[in-house]
């Protein structure tokens, strides 16, 4: 009876559970909102126009490309074909298609981690896949009729045929690339900034990857996260002083690279252009579109109107960490490494005061964030705007929660004698270099700083991206633990285990071990109180009394 008690088993057992709390939400949606709720009002109609031919009638105040009511028009014409009874077209349809979407993102996700070099902990019962569909973002908007999931899904399709085409080379290399640009068109019919993912980002990842691959790896000077935020140890020796100086090289690691990077690019331009060849005929598509709509937004033009929004840039990193804290968690598990991998005082008081000039220049509230009291968002910045001293008190958070963000990309670390000599030693194969961080901050920056609406739903891709890049926590082996403390205790005036910074120490290192079980149980737990909130709190305005508003992202 092993068997009952192997990963595989309990692995099933877990996405059946995942499955059952889905399920649940699903059919509590339909029961209890069996109507169209917010954005469905206008989504809802138009996949229904499709499924009935009318392929020319066109809401004017949907902003977004019709992908989505393509893509359910042909999964439902599908059900039809195989249904002994003609599917009428309803609500309950129309959200069916989007809940297969979350179950496709799970098995894009897998195979994304096969064929893009990740390690993945085969022995784990809980795999980062299944953390990620049960995300609050992406477990919410499964049961309704938006377009999140089917803009997430194509996002990751694309850089499924992108990390298999980097892998080949030949007919199946072309083959892939022309995959690649296939789901780059139906993630941009999805939503029209997916084009900073599916073009800007991973033609950036591929501009690295061309360059590494054609001048070698070590001609390019490219460090993991890890060293950039290396200070090494104060004694006075020889070596302080070469840390030191490494030190001062490292904290300019992000325009090194990048200068290190363009000139390794400029005599690579021909085959770099034959490279991003699928990039870069998104690009054009792209703005052959915007050429030909007169902008960016499809409908509703008036109220969705482009300008530079820099604090959307400080407002994604608190959400960041209020999401996937325990994410960050083995950050934590060893303070000393801690205190080593995050920028210094003087750098985090530099970027507090350029963030403060942000906010007192560029703050900007949409009219519908002010509205709308329906959203989240609503009460977040109604907090924000209680008194102007809070909108700057709130900027060292930011501070530290980018520095916490930027920082778990470096994964763990384990202090042995090798790394007492400025060697870093990670667990696991999973390095995230410096270039990986710019390319993320580009395409970040490019999809929010032009939105002036602030909405959750604009972080779930950065978010996406920054968590598969995340090295996965392992946990140092018994041995290793064991040699930690002998060194530590050789080195250390008082390390009693009844010492308080012991104790603490001690606990954040046991929840550091647990952190993806942190993860899954806060991911859970969130979407247990707003899918609750969602379907039970509902209230009345007293304009339209009767109607029910709902609360949501």
């Amino acid at each position: 009876m092993s068997y009952l008690v192997s990963p595989d088993f309990l692995r099933v057992v877990l996405l059946g559970f995942i499955t059952s709390a889905h399920m649940t939400w699903r059919r509590l949606v339909n029961r209890i909102v069996p109507e169209p709720y917010l954005d469905e009002f206008f989504h809802v109609p138009q996949a229904q126009a499709y499924w009935f031919g009318k392929w020319t009638q066109w809401d004017p105040k949907i902003t977004t490309p019709p992908g989505l009511y393509v893509y359910s028009y042909a999964v439902n014409s599908i059900r039809d074909f195989f249904s002994k009874e003609e599917i009428k077209p309803s609500i309950d349809e129309w959200r069916l298609t989007n809940v297969l979407l979350l179950y496709l993102l799970l098995v894009a996700l897998y195979i994304l981690a096969a064929v893009g070099r990740r390690s993945v902990q085969h022995e784990s019962i809980l795999q980062r896949e299944f953390s990620i569909i049960c995300f609050p973002l992406i477990f919410f908007f499964s049961g309704i009729y938006y377009t999140d999931l089917f803009s997430v899904f194509t996002v990751v399709v694309a850089q499924v045929f992108w990390s298999a085409s980097t892998n080949a080379e030949g007919p199946v290399k072309l083959l892939y690339q022309s995959l690649h640009l296939v789901a780059g068109l139906a993630s941009l019919a999805a939503r029209q900034t997916n084009v900073f993912w599916v073009a800007v980002y991973l033609g950036g990842l591929q501009v690295v990857e061309s360059i590494k691959s054609r001048v070698g790896a070590d001609k390019v000077h490219d460090p993991p996260v890890s060293e950039s935020y290396f200070e090494g140890s104060h004694d006075a020796s020889l070596h302080t002083l070469f840390v030191h100086v490494h030190y001062l090289t490292t904290i300019i690691d992000f325009p090194i690279t990048s200068i290190s990077l363009a000139q390794a690019a400029v005599p690579l331009l021909p085959p770099l252009v034959l490279d991003l060849w699928p990039q870069l005929s998104l690009l054009v598509s792209f703005a052959a579109f915007v050429v030909w709509n007169g902008g960016v937004v499809l409908g509703d033009k008036d109220n969705h109107i482009a300008t530079i929004h820099l604090p959307q840039m400080l407002y994604i990193w608190p959400a960041i960490i209020f999401f996937s804290w325990p994410v960050v968690l083995p950050l934590f598990s060893d303070l000393s490494i801690l205190r080593k991998r995050l920028p210094r005082l003087t750098t985090m008081i530099t970027f507090t005061a350029i963030m403060a000039a942000v906010v007192n220049l560029n703050t900007i509230i949409h009219p519908f964030t002010l509205a709308d009291n329906r959203h989240y968002t609503f009460y977040v910045f109604a907090i924000l705007r209680k008194h102007w001293l809070v909108k700057y008190a709130a900027v060292p958070v930011h501070v530290v929660c980018a520095a916490l963000v930027i920082g778990s990309l470096g994964g763990t670390t384990d202090i042995t004698s090798a790394t007492q000599k400025g060697i870093r030693i990670l667990h696991g194969d999973d390095t995230v270099c410096v270039s990986f961080v710019i390319v993320w901050l580009i395409a970040t920056s490019l999809s929010l700083v032009a939105a002036p609406l602030v909405e959750p739903r604009y972080f779930l891709i950065p978010w996406l991206m920054w968590r598969l890049a995340v090295p996965e926590y392992r946990a140092p082996s018994a041995e290793k633990r064991k040699r930690l403390e002998l060194e530590k205790k050789a080195t250390a005036s008082d390390r009693s285990p009844t010492n308080p910074a012991s104790i603490v120490q001690s606990s954040l290192r046991t929840a550091a071990a647990y952190a993806d079980w942190l993860e899954l149980a806060w991911y859970m737990a969130v979407n247990a109180v707003t899918c609750y909130v969602f379907l039970y709190r509902g209230f009345e305005w007293p304009q339209e009394a009767g109607n029910v508003q709902r609360f949501m992202w």
